[in-house]
């Protein structure tokens, strides 16, 4: 458990000690948990309870989240204003910020992408950077001709990612946007924890700023069990992404809904709605039809993240990706809402639901497990 004491919390984890300072003990615990990475490169994770991806959310709480965020963004940047989420964490978050973003400043012309390891087919590659501490460290943007005009407008960039523990991460997808894009006039870069102190800032490409829900500094000191810690030699392979797959993937000017089959729920039902790894946003919108019919919902996402038990993963099921990468997928906590219902949110009819169904019942739940099929775009 976090030892928290005045303006500071300590975690001992198998991977190594934690130190966070600056932060007001109680507003961490509101908002984090703790973990260790199976990851020799980064010992630690900081769990969000409020993103839907490691953790049950509900979805008002992942919503309000977002805005939190998106009202930190000023309304009046040179525009138009270029989004980009980061794959695959806080593809959810992104997408749900621009969307507060855009109800909060109508007038404002802006886009949104972000950034994948799925690769779109008819799709261009605009640029690729690396995410030093990740597991699955490659990324690419890819853009559809629809929003090409207005990429080569964008005077704003606001770059949206779930955690900052150094910035460089921040750093390297700046880079490569704005030498891409070279007109991008101010970066601004969101995330729900920034531990940088702000050291990134001056060594961004054009003039920055960073905006968080909680702000301070991390010390981390590796032990033994983050040396021990390997990678899947599949765990940095691209997928492929399904013609009818999420625009998001390669730009919107509105924030997407899927074309599915319409789900119905009991009110007072428990159902735990599942993204699938970058496919997040949809499950959100899901949670909600379901919210809205009375069911208790939460969000979660099916994740590559490669993760310890003990802390905040309390267990764990792993999954073939439908994407066919080749690359482990799991879930966490899967039970951790009292599920009597799984609904996945897939864009790919994989074998998601057989495998989750089995564990289900071999941890001794009657949770029924369910695929919904997502499709976007004019083959949809």
């Amino acid at each position: 458990m976090p030892d928290p004491v005045q303006d500071c919390v300590t975690v001992d984890l198998p991977t190594g000690r934690l130190v966070l300072r600056g932060v007001a003990p109680e507003r961490v615990a509101e908002l984090c948990d703790f973990a260790a990475r199976a990851n020799p490169k980064r010992g630690f994770l900081i769990v969000s309870r409020v993103l839907g991806r490691h953790l049950p959310t509900p979805p008002q709480a992942l919503r309000a989240t977002a805005d939190a965020l998106a009202a930190q963004i000023p309304g009046d940047l040179p525009g138009p204003v270029l989004f980009c989420g980061m794959a695959e964490t806080a593809t959810g978050l992104a997408q749900s910020v621009w969307a507060a973003w855009r109800a909060r400043h109508p007038d404002a012309a802006s886009a949104y992408i972000q950034s994948s390891r799925q690769i779109a087919a008819g799709a261009r590659i605009l640029t690729r950077f690396e995410e030093g501490h990740s597991h699955a460290a490659s990324h690419m943007v890819q853009v559809s001709a629809e929003i090409e005009p207005i990429l080569a407008a964008a005077r704003s960039l606001v770059i949206v990612d779930d955690e900052s523990s150094t910035g460089s991460t921040f750093v390297e997808a700046a880079e490569a946007l704005v030498a891409a894009l070279p007109q991008i006039a101010a970066v601004h870069c969101a995330s729900l924890t920034d531990w940088s102190a702000g050291g990134f800032l001056l060594r961004m490409p054009r003039p920055a700023a960073a905006h968080s829900l909680i702000a301070g500094t991390l010390e981390w000191t590796p032990g033994a069990g983050q040396a021990a810690a390997t990678l899947a030699p599949a765990a940095n392979r691209h997928g492929t992404a399904t013609a009818t797959g999420m625009r998001s993937r390669t730009g919107l000017l509105a924030p997407e809904a899927a074309d599915r089959a319409p789900l119905t729920a009991t009110p007072g039902e428990r159902v735990l709605v599942l993204g699938d790894g970058e496919h997040a946003y949809e499950s959100l919108r899901i949670a909600e039809d379901l919210a809205a019919l009375g069911a208790i919902t939460a969000v979660q996402s099916i994740t590559r993240t490669p993760a310890l038990i003990g802390h905040a993963m309390q267990s764990v099921t792993t999954l073939t990706d439908a994407y066919g990468s080749g690359a482990m997928c799991h879930v966490y906590n899967l039970l951790a809402h009292r599920p009597d219902r799984i609904v996945i949110a897939a864009e790919i009819a994989g074998a998601q639901a057989d495998e989750l169904a089995r564990w289900v019942a071999e941890a001794g739940s009657t949770a029924m497990v369910e695929l919904a099929l997502c499709r976007y775009g004019a083959q949809a």
